[in-house]
């Protein structure tokens, strides 16, 4: 296993979004990648995924949240300018809220034949549109006790970004619809905590040897190491149409590995809660969102999801203001106020527009104002 820990500054980072391809009259999806990323000169910050219909973009590695948003924006404008070549939008959710998976091309690469091959049924309905974000760290074991530490705070995480609650024409009933249908994948979900990083790395070897997978990108955790890249990935956020929501949860998410990084020099290994507990947490997440009762676990008593959320904030807004993100931290204020993305997708369908004004006000959130 190639190993890069402590090879960049710490806590620089790379944020990968998932985009939904639109036709511009029917606001369905459409199989346009190929001539979107021809449209865009072949960046190879825009690369492909299981389905045509989605485009994945990823930034560089930037040092601070500010420079990686301000380059998530330009990809934004990068996309719409591209897919528009081709009488296509682009839009962000984590699911799209009509379009049906049995209509969608495959993407034709070895990984995808192979994955619908061995899968099939629950890869071939993976139409879910994510955010991921990756933290660099210092070494392989602050990675893993940094891991161990954010795994609890996985839910609130979700909470804040759920973003699709309809899928094939219908509500739901959840806030996060994507979380639970990727949760079908085999080594999905939370991750288990680890003792070591040599632990993970056994695990690895032996999931190798066993033909289990090809390597440890085949492991689809909420949360995962990332050796090559040297860093750890968070995998558990909705696709978010905002950007100002995509600022908030990235300064969130690194302030809190700083946090626990330090943390962890100062005292060592980081406690973790039971897995049983967090998954309970995470689902309330994926049906409530921030209406959600989130176990707090320093009282053993439920609170409200938004609370839990603005306490994560007040944690890591130390490191947010030595790392120079306070003002995105702050955007995680806002979103609380106004609600989460499927507050707001179910208010526009609730305002009587139905799905395609839903869909409608997804393109043209997700490239408002960049």
């Amino acid at each position: 296993m190639e190993v890069n820990y402590g090879q960049r500054r710490p806590f620089s980072l790379g944020v990968e979004e998932e985009f939904q391809l639109l036709n511009a009259d029917s606001f369905e999806l459409t199989s346009r990648f190929d001539e979107v990323f021809e449209a865009a000169g072949g960046d190879p910050r825009v690369k492909p995924e299981l389905m045509q219909s989605i485009v994945e973009v990823a930034t560089h590695v930037a040092e601070t949240v500010p420079e990686a948003i301000e380059e998530a924006r330009g990809l934004r404008a990068q996309l719409r300018d591209a897919a528009a070549e081709s009488g296509a939008l682009i839009a962000s959710a984590g699911t799209h809220p009509f379009s049906r998976y049995e209509h969608q091309d495959i993407t034709d690469q070895p990984r995808y034949r192979e994955l619908i091959e061995s899968m099939q049924w629950v890869a071939e309905r993976e139409l879910i549109f994510g955010l991921h974000v990756h933290v660099g760290l210092e070494s392989a074991q602050q990675a893993i006790a940094v891991a161990n530490g954010l795994r609890t705070w996985l839910p609130e995480l979700l909470a804040l970004s759920v973003n699709s609650p309809f899928w094939q024409g219908r509500d739901t009933g959840l806030a996060s619809t994507r979380v639970k249908l990727f949760d079908a994948f085999p080594r999905s979900g939370l991750p288990p905590a680890f003792a070591s990083f040599e632990e993970f790395e056994l695990l690895v070897d032996r999931g190798v040897r066993t033909g289990s997978f090809e390597d440890y990108t085949y492991i689809w955790w909420d949360l995962r190491p990332h050796p090559k890249l040297g860093t750890i990935e968070v995998r558990i956020c909705d696709g978010q149409t905002r950007l100002e929501n995509v600022a908030g949860l990235v300064a969130l998410i690194q302030s809190l590995a700083a946090t626990l990084a330090e943390r962890y020099e100062r005292e060592g290994a980081l406690p973790s809660e039971p897995r049983t507990l967090v998954e309970e947490n995470k689902w309330r997440a994926a049906r409530y969102g921030l209406e959600a009762q989130l176990i707090d676990f320093a009282r053993d008593e439920a609170r409200p999801a938004r609370e839990a959320a603005l306490e994560l904030v007040e944690l890591a807004l130390p490191a947010a203001r030595r790392l120079g993100c306070e003002s995105e931290l702050n955007e995680i204020e806002h979103l609380c106020a106004r609600g989460s993305g499927t507050e707001e997708q179910r208010r526009v369908e609730e305002d009587g527009g139905g799905l395609l004004a839903v869909t409608r006000w997804l393109a043209e959130q997700t490239v408002a104002g960049v």
